[in-house]
C-alpha cells in the first residue's frame, strides 16, 4: 500500500462485486451502476493503495492467488460495517413500514407472482423485491427475507424449508449429445454448474441466468441443466435425462438471525414458506425427493 494510502470503504463493494461476478459487466448490473464506474472505481482502489487486484484476461477478472487474503480481509471489514449499518437501521422505524424481500431470478418470475398479494395482505405491509442470482448479504440490509435454493444456509441466517428445487437436463430437438451450454456467474457454484462442468469439455456458450440458459437453449445450442420449473414451461424443450448427481435442493426462506424474531419478520417468513410448500411447482418435488 502507497504510503499514507487510505482505503475508501465504499470502492471495496466495486472491487468485492467483481470478485464475486467474475467480470465488469456482471459486478455494474449488480451494483446498478454502469461498465464505466465500475472501471473507474477499480482504477482508483489499486492507484491509491498500489496494490494490483486483478489479472486481466479474455475470460474476465480474475483475482490474483497472491490477493486472496486481501480480498477476505475485505470480506470482514465489509461485514463488520455491515453490521453497524445492521444496528442503526434497526433504529430506525422505517423498518416497520415495509418488508424487502429478495430471490433468484427464476423464483421471482415463476414461483413467487401468485403469492405476493397473499403475502402484502397477511403482513399489511408493501413488498419490496429484489432480484439476484448472487448471495445477498442481509447483514448489510439489502433484504430482511430471502428465497433461494441452497444445500444449507449461512450460519448469520436463521431459514425454513420450504420445498425442493429437482434438476433436469434440457435440450431442443434434434440436438448433439455432446453440445451444452455451461453455467457461469453467480450459477458458477452450483451442483448444476459443477454436473455440466463434468458432462461437458468445450461448452457451446455460457450463461449466468436459468433464464438465460433455457433461452439459448430453446434456439438449439445445446443441452444445458434447469430447475425442472423454468425447463417445463419450454414447449420446445425436453427433458432427456435426470441423472441421480443432480439431487434435489432445499429452498429456503431465511432472516437474518438478528431479525428472525421481530414478530412482522417472524410472521412473513411463516406464511411464505407455507405458501411456497402449496405451490404446485415446489410441493410436487418435494413430494418426489421423500419417495
Amino acid at each position: 500500500m502507497h504510503k499514507d494510502a487510505q482505503i475508501r470503504w465504499d470502492d471495496v463493494a466495486y472491487v468485492l462485486a467483481v470478485v464475486d461476478h467474475g467480470s465488469v459487466a456482471a459486478a455494474a448490473r449488480a451494483l446498478g451502476v454502469n461498465h464505466a464506474t465500475v472501471l473507474r472505481r477499480l482504477g482508483e482502489f489499486e492507484t491509491r493503495t498500489g496494490v494490483q487486484m486483478f489479472n486481466r484476461t479474455t475470460r474476465g477478472y480474475q483475482i490474483s492467488p497472491d490477493r486472496r487474503a486481501v480480498v477476505e480481509a475485505m470480506r470482514h471489514a465489509s461485514e463488520a460495517l455491515g453490521a453497524v449499518g445492521q444496528l442503526v437501521e434497526r433504529a430506525r422505524p422505517r423498518l416497520e413500514d415495509g418488508l424487502r424481500l429478495t430471490t433468484t431470478d427464476t423464483i421471482a418470475q415463476y414461483i413467487l407472482p401468485p403469492l405476493i398479494p397473499r403475502l402484502i395482505d397477511a403482513t399489511g405491509s408493501p413488498i419490496e423485491v429484489t432480484v439476484d442470482n448472487a448471495h445477498i448479504d442481509l447483514s448489510r440490509m439489502q433484504s430482511q427475507l430471502t428465497v433461494r435454493p441452497a444445500l444449507t444456509l449461512p450460519s448469520e441466517l436463521e431459514g425454513l424449508q420450504a420445498g425442493v428445487v429437482r434438476f433436469g437436463v434440457y435440450a431442443a430437438k434434434g440436438v448433439e449429445k455432446d453440445a451444452w451450454i455451461g453455467l457461469t456467474g453467480p450459477l458458477a457454484r452450483t451442483n448444476a454448474a459443477e454436473f455440466s462442468r463434468d458432462v461437458a469439455l468445450n461448452p457451446m456458450a455460457h450463461a449466468d441466468s436459468f433464464l438465460a440458459a433455457a433461452a439459448m437453449a430453446a434456439t438449439g445450442i445445446g443441452h444445458v441443466v434447469l430447475p425442472t420449473y423454468v425447463g417445463e414451461q419450454w414447449s420446445n424443450l425436453s427433458c432427456v435425462d435426470q441423472p441421480e448427481d443432480l439431487g434435489p435442493v432445499p429452498v429456503w426462506v431465511g432472516a437474518h438471525v438478528d431479525f428472525a424474531g421481530i414478530q412482522r419478520i417472524k410472521r412473513a417468513r411463516s406464511h411464505l414458506a407455507k405458501a411456497l410448500s402449496r405451490h404446485p411447482a415446489l410441493a410436487e418435488q418435494k413430494k418426489r425427493a421423500a419417495e
